[in-house]
């Protein structure tokens, strides 16, 4: 994470990916009322792998004691001393600049800090209300509730409620496209092969992509899958139009497979994980094979085989 230290507060800036210090108050992101301060007195912004530091003050401001040009960016280091409007005055020291990680700060307590990784599970493992991932195809970061499927895109420097409280979302490394949110990307040709279990206690799961076979192995989402698998055959077989075969309502598939909802989106997302970083060359949005509607999913997957023992159960283009 990236922060300075306030040497007279003894309290870190977390700084967003273009962040302002000046005098007004509702129009920066840090708010410093001292004499001498301007309106909008400086910016810091990362840019190219570099966090820059520019002068839009009346005052100035001066680095490890030397005044830098105003309007030039001039590049800063862990642990230069930043003076704003005099020297030894409104002193701050940059206390890091990793831009390679994500974090929630709580806007009661700034003290508490979460750390973000890539497909998080909040507040933890066992007690999971909400996830957290970032998708590679949208370039955004995601807040989803497991328990009503409610999903935000996250913003750096953006706030969020969380646990009945607000916090700001820090992800300055990342460059966030606008996208269609709503638009689900196009999913290649795929083929997936399962094999289950005659007591349907294991199931392996292979990954067909142009011709070349990824082995996913056994883990308990594979059943989620190969039940959306079987509706979405069913159907077809049933004669619905392609168009609303599979669809499940979210609530009706944590019935069928026994669990609570939130642990059943919990799989929904590990097997869009697994799905999509198994060969992200060739097909990263192979995690789009499950798709969502309205609180629904589906499978949308053109080829499926699943063998239940040693005997071909189902092999079917979709």
């Amino acid at each position: 994470m990236a922060y300075l230290i306030d040497e007279l507060k003894l309290e870190k800036i977390y700084l967003k990916s273009y962040h302002t210090f000046g005098r007004f108050k509702f129009n920066v992101d840090t708010f410093l009322d001292k004499p001498g301060i301007s309106r909008h007195h400086a910016i810091i912004e990362y840019t190219n792998d570099n966090w820059l530091i520019r002068d839009v003050s009346t005052n100035g401001i001066w680095i490890n004691d030397r005044k830098i040009d105003k309007n030039l960016p001039y590049q800063l280091s862990e642990n230069d001393k930043i003076d704003f409007a005099a020297p030894g005055q409104n002193s701050f020291v940059v206390g890091s600049l990793n831009a390679n990680c994500q974090y929630f700060v709580s806007q009661n307590n700034r003290n508490h800090v979460i750390e973000i990784e890539n497909q998080m599970l909040l507040p933890n493992e066992e007690e999971a209300t909400h996830i957290v991932y970032y998708d590679n195809l949208l370039n955004y970061w995601f807040l989803e509730d497991l328990n009503t499927s409610d999903r935000q895109a996250l913003i750096d420097g953006g706030i969020t409620n969380l646990f009945g409280e607000q916090w700001l979302f820090y992800c300055a490394g990342i460059s966030t496209m606008t996208k269609h949110l709503e638009q689900q990307p196009a999913v290649k040709s795929l083929a997936l092969s399962f094999a289950v279990s005659l007591d349907e206690e294991k199931t392996e799961l292979s990954l067909h992509i142009e011709g070349e076979e990824f082995s996913l192995g056994s883990r308990s989402h594979h059943y989620l899958l190969l039940l959306l698998a079987r509706l979405r055959i069913e159907d077809k077989q049933s004669g619905v139009d392609p168009e609303y075969q599979g669809w499940i309502y979210r609530e009706d598939l944590a019935k069928k497979l026994g669990i609570q909802m939130n642990h059943m989106n919990i799989m929904v997302h590990r097997a869009r994980k697994q799905l999509s970083e198994a060969s992200p060359e060739k097909a990263p949005e192979a995690g789009y094979i499950i798709e969502t509607n309205n609180g629904q999913l589906r499978l949308n997957c053109q080829d499926v085989t699943i063998l239940k023992g040693a005997q071909l159960e189902t092999r079917i283009s979709l």
